[in-house]
């Protein structure tokens, strides 16, 4: 009798249950879930409600409804923000990922110290970003630094590599491969130690050669770590903030400006917190659909 009572009353409280069998797990994600509902999610959902409002500092005053959203989608800086950002983001996303893969062919084979000099092209990667554009800034400096230095003995001019608005993104964008091919070259390496030798000697045995081996093996092989390069590095490269800070403060004439730097602008600049959050929900918005389009254009189920 006893037992069908507890019977009855376990069956009526599923929940319960639930939190007993998983309460390890509970206690160990708690801290985390706490971290990221307070510091994450509801600060993005505090941008979303601001956007909607004129606001004085982060204080919403008076509703206005989605007039923040026309404002700055009217506004031919964000445009300009939106364009320099692709730039950048494009440029440096194909850079990372021909040197990367090609230093991924290299260093898998079997070279003298490939580990030291996997360990040397990886370091950049580990390297604070504002430590990064301080040292690039003198690397490029028009007068002193290395990079014109190194290209005076081609016969070429000094190139004023932030101080022009033609070079300003093609600088931004050396650095951002310089830093990131080690992060690419780590994943390729990953991928190809995957790879089945059977299937290279058996392409070997019906003619190919190397080309061959690499377009119609590797890289369709290396297809999953490629899309997360590719997704991974575009979510990076669309928030670009510290390089336009730090080396031009959006100059020269807002030539460097990306997004998040006229988000920045908005927000400690000029202190309107809601075109700022607007700006902010617009940028989500196009990571979001930029990585949806990435998914679907790898199509990875195909693959397998």
């Amino acid at each position: 009798m006893i037992r069908k009572v507890l019977q009855i009353r376990e069956a009526g409280f599923p929940f319960v249950r639930w939190l007993k069998r998983n309460s390890f797990t509970i206690i160990t994600l708690a801290p985390i879930i706490v971290y990221f509902l307070i510091y994450v999610y509801l600060p993005a959902l505090y941008s979303v409600y601001l956007s909607l409002f004129k606001t004085r500092l982060i204080t919403p005053v008076n509703f206005i409804g989605f007039q923040n959203y026309l404002n700055v989608l009217k506004d031919s800086f964000f445009w300009q923000a939106v364009w320099h950002t692709f730039y950048f983001t494009a440029g440096s996303l194909i850079g990372s990922l021909i040197f990367g893969l090609g230093l991924a062919l290299i260093l898998e084979k079997k070279l003298p110290g490939k580990i030291f000099f996997r360990s040397i092209f990886f370091m950049p990667y580990i390297f604070p970003s504002a430590v990064v554009a301080i040292l690039w800034y003198w690397i490029l400096d028009p007068v002193y630094g290395l990079v014109n230095y190194l290209l005076s003995f081609f016969g070429i001019n000094a190139i004023p590599w932030l101080t022009d608005s033609d070079w300003v993104i093609p600088a931004f964008i050396l650095i951002a491969i310089w830093r990131r091919i080690g992060f690419a070259m780590v994943l390729f390496l990953a991928g190809l130690q995957t790879i089945p030798e059977e299937l290279y000697e058996a392409a070997v045995v019906d003619g190919a050669n190397w080309w061959d081996k690499l377009i119609h093996i590797s890289i369709p092989l290396l297809k999953p770590i490629t899309l997360f390069i590719v997704t991974v590095s575009t979510i990076w490269n669309l928030q670009l903030f510290v390089l336009p800070f730090v080396l031009t403060k959006g100059g020269p004439s807002n030539a460097s400006t990306s997004v998040v730097f006229l988000l920045y602008q908005k927000a400690f600049a000029q202190y309107n917190m809601g075109q700022a959050s607007t700006i902010a929900v617009l940028l989500f918005i196009i990571i979001f659909l930029t990585s949806l389009l990435m998914m679907k254009y790898f199509k990875i189920e195909n693959i397998y």
